[in-house]
């Protein structure tokens, strides 16, 4: 939609972003709606969880300029494609963080509808004793919809069978163009979670309508069966289970519900649970034998009972107990040894 910029605002002597949508969309009358929306939702919004925006208006020429704060760092987006996945505690901080936006934004009636990875940014600022601290921001309100106030403000409104969002992190609701509530941020806010402990999202095609078919019918996997290194308390996996149900009701029903449910499930757990001994080897996973082995080696061991049962009947009884090993016990011995050392043959499964 537009180009940023690092600008400087001379007058308040700071560096902002400065945000101007492309000349090609200055007489787009929808990518113009979704530009005024995004400012003026962010600019009522205070949270330090949400971008600040300082500035917006319009040139003699007609272009449309946003100036932001600027901030330094990278999106939960980039991070994620660099590193794959993150700690358990660390994830559900960030998570909170975006709630404590989202929570601000559904008080005053906005609902963002486009939650996901790369518009959530993650940038150094001052925790509580000072020291510096990772946070998270939520971006980008262009396509939100503000559920009252100025009617102006929402001039690309909903309508029956509309979908807006990104597959991969739309409830269902959002799926099949139904109305919304602040429920369907959180579902979203859900699927980034899961993403964030596991690596990679409940839901996935290469299809947008597959992705879409599946937050609609299909049942989302436990986090904890796709994250087994990270020994997901069972706390966690309740409170994602809740907040990934199909039905908006059945949902934590605010933001700030769902934040202190999230600061509940991790508050006795310790990532020191899913430490290691370092000086083991990590045992390689049991592979089964192929069908043949195991019907080789039953076979093998039927006909070393039956000889050894034929030699017992024709032998005469000692005179003394015989100290070696029976003949059957002997061919299970060798049989078993020959079904171990057999090549496997088997394929690991995707």
């Amino acid at each position: 939609m537009g180009t940023v910029y690092r600008a400087r605002q001379e007058g308040m002597a700071r560096d902002v972003a400065l945000k101007i949508l492309r000349q090609d969309r200055v007489y787009d009358a929808q990518a113009k709606a979704r530009f005024e929306r995004e400012a003026r939702a962010s600019s009522v919004l205070v949270s330090p969880s949400t971008v600040r925006v300082y500035d917006f208006g319009q040139e003699a020429d007609g272009s449309l300029f946003l100036a932001m704060e600027l901030l330094d760092g990278e999106s939960l987006g980039q991070r994620l494609r660099r590193v794959g996945k993150l700690p358990v505690l660390d994830a559900v901080r960030l998570a909170r963080d975006v709630l404590a936006s989202l929570s601000e934004a559904h008080e005053k009636g906005i609902i963002h509808r486009d939650v996901k990875p790369d518009n959530i940014f993650l940038t150094r600022t001052k925790g509580a004793n000072g020291a510096p601290v990772e946070a998270a921001k939520v971006l980008d309100f262009g396509i939100a919809k503000v559920l009252r106030g100025e009617a102006g403000v929402d001039a690309l409104e909903t309508q029956a069978g509309t979908v807006f969002g990104t597959p991969r992190y739309m409830s269902p609701e959002q799926a099949q163009g139904k109305a919304l509530d602040a429920r369907s941020d959180l579902y979203a806010l859900a699927i980034i979670l899961f993403q964030m402990i596991s690596g990679r999202p409940p839901f996935e095609d290469e299809d947008a309508v597959v992705v879409m078919a599946r937050h609609i019918k299909a049942a989302p996997p436990k986090l904890s069966e796709c994250a087994t290194d990270a020994a997901v308390p069972r706390e966690l996996d309740a409170v994602l289970d809740a907040t990934l149900a199909k039905d908006p009701q059945r949902r934590p029903a605010t933001a700030a519900a769902l934040s202190e449910l999230l600061e509940e499930a991790v508050a006795s757990w310790s990532p020191d649970v899913t430490a290691r001994p370092q000086a083991l080897p990590a045992r390689r996973p049991a592979r089964s034998l192929p069908r043949w082995v195991i019907v080789a080696a039953a076979a093998a061991l039927g006909l070393a009972a039956f000889a050894g049962a034929f030699s017992l009947l024709r032998r005469p009884a000692p005179s003394t107990p015989a100290a070696s090993p029976t003949p059957s016990a002997t061919a299970s011995a060798s049989a078993s040894a020959s079904a171990t050392a057999a090549p496997s043959g088997h394929a690991d499964a995707v």
